[in-house]
C-alpha cells in the first residue's frame, strides 16, 4: 500500500472516530488517547502514535465544552500528529505540535458545521408536521458531512506538513521543538494535578 493512500485511509477512518464524540456512540473512540495508538499503529509507528495520542489526551483532557464553545478536536490533533510523522516525515516533536495546532483549528469548521445543521431544522420540522416521521436521510446526511469534513480537513492538514517537510531549513526547527516536547509531560501531568486537586477539595 502506498503512503498516500495509507494516508487517506488513515484520515477517512480519523473521520468516522470522530463521529463518536458528536453524533454517535459516546464510547471514548474519538479521544486521542485511542485514536493516536491505533493511527500509529496502522502506520508503523506505534510507539510514537501512543505517546502522540497520550499528551494530547491529557492537555485535553480538562477542556469541557460549554453552551457555544467549541473545544479543539483531539480527533483531528491526534491523527494529523501521526500522520505528519509517519507519512510526511517530520520529527514526532513538530508533528505533535502541528496535530495541536490542527485541533485547534478545527473549531470554526465545527461550528460551521453546526450552523449548516440548524438549517434543517425548519425543514425537518415540516416533514414531523406532515406526518412522516422518518428522519433517517437527515441523520444519515449529518453523519456524512461530519465525517467527509473531518476526514478531508486532515489529509489536507498532511499535504502541509508534507510541505514543510521538503522545505529547506526544516532541522533548524527541531532543537527548538524537541525541547518543548520534552516539556509536554510536565505540562500534562500538572494539568492533571490541578484538576484532580480541586475535584478532591470540592464539598
Amino acid at each position: 500500500m502506498t503512503t498516500v493512500l495509507r494516508t487517506l485511509l488513515s484520515s477517512a477512518l480519523a473521520g468516522l472516530l470522530g463521529l463518536d464524540a458528536v453524533a454517535a456512540g459516546q464510547f471514548l473512540f474519538s479521544r486521542p488517547a485511542f485514536v493516536g495508538p491505533l493511527l500509529g499503529w496502522l502506520n508503523g509507528c506505534p510507539l510514537e502514535g501512543a505517546r502522540l495520542g497520550i499528551l494530547l489526551e491529557m492537555l485535553y483532557i480538562d477542556i469541557i465544552p460549554v453552551g457555544g464553545v467549541v473545544p479543539p478536536n483531539g480527533t483531528a490533533a491526534a491523527a494529523v500528529g501521526v500522520l505528519a510523522h509517519s507519512a510526511a516525515g517530520l520529527a514526532p516533536s513538530l508533528a505533535f505540535f502541528i496535530g495541536a495546532g490542527a485541533g485547534a483549528a478545527y473549531s470554526p469548521v465545527e461550528s460551521w458545521l453546526r450552523t449548516s445543521r440548524s438549517a434543517w431544522n425548519p425543514l425537518i420540522l415540516g416533514q414531523v408536521a406532515a406526518g412522516d416521521l422518518n428522519i433517517s436521510r437527515w441523520v444519515a446526511r449529518a453523519l456524512l458531512m461530519e465525517n467527509a469534513a473531518l476526514a478531508g480537513y486532515c489529509a489536507c492538514w498532511v499535504a502541509l506538513a508534507a510541505a514543510l517537510a521538503a522545505a529547506p531549513g526544516v532541522l533548524a526547527l527541531y532543537p527548538g521543538t524537541d525541547f518543548a516536547y520534552s516539556l509536554m509531560p510536565w505540562l500534562g501531568l500538572s494539568g492533571l494535578y490541578f484538576r484532580f486537586r480541586t475535584q478532591a477539595h470540592k464539598k
